[in-house]
């Protein structure tokens, strides 16, 4: 999966810019699946590979969508989860047992929601700009961003950091991309 951003983007709070999700096949032909984005994020699938689940920062949600693992073909768009706080979901990675664990942008949070939707815990952090999480054996480790508020001076000391925290679980397997021998790059 790919996001494409309009090459003129000048603010990323701009509503009138718009990206795509694009699905590759492995001969690398491409596929729009949705358009009509700003603030993409993080792509990952329910541990049957039936649901296909997206980021979609600006939105403050995350999508599931109907997935077919033969074509790669999408349907059944319906808001999974949604945030209400001030921050933005940023990336997320799922679980063994299927369960996301969404970086909260600006909230200095990793919240872990179930395959229902619901949240069933958070993992709080010291700096408020966490962007993306990644399973290590059974520790969660995030990366930051380097923290834009002047005014948020305890937040900036550790912005642009990584830290790791063992949550007691791994990471979902990983899909694999094959790549065609005659696909021309």
């Amino acid at each position: 999966m790919l996001v494409k951003q309009s090459p003129n983007v000048t603010s990323m709070a701009d509503e009138n810019l718009l990206g795509i999700l694009f699905r590759f096949n492995n001969d690398l032909t491409r596929h729009a699946l949705h358009h009509s984005l700003t603030i993409p994020n993080s792509v990952g699938w329910s541990r049957d590979q039936k649901t296909m689940y997206f980021t979609h920062s600006t939105k403050k949600c995350i999508l599931a969508f109907d997935y077919a693992p033969a074509s790669g073909s999408i349907s059944n768009e319906r808001v999974f989860w949604t945030y209400d706080g001030a921050g933005d979901p940023d990336g997320f990675k799922l679980d063994k047992e299927g369960n996301l664990w969404q970086a909260i942008y600006g909230d200095g949070k990793v919240v872990k929601i179930s395959p229902q939707g619901k949240v069933i815990g958070e993992v709080l952090y010291p700096t408020r700009c966490i962007t993306c999480p990644v399973f290590i054996g059974t520790e969660l480790w995030v990366t930051t961003a380097a923290e834009g508020d002047e005014k948020e001076v305890e937040s900036a000391k550790l912005g642009g950091a990584v830290f790791k925290v063992d949550v007691g679980i791994g990471g979902a397997k990983e899909f694999k991309f094959k790549l065609d021998e005659d696909a021309q790059i």
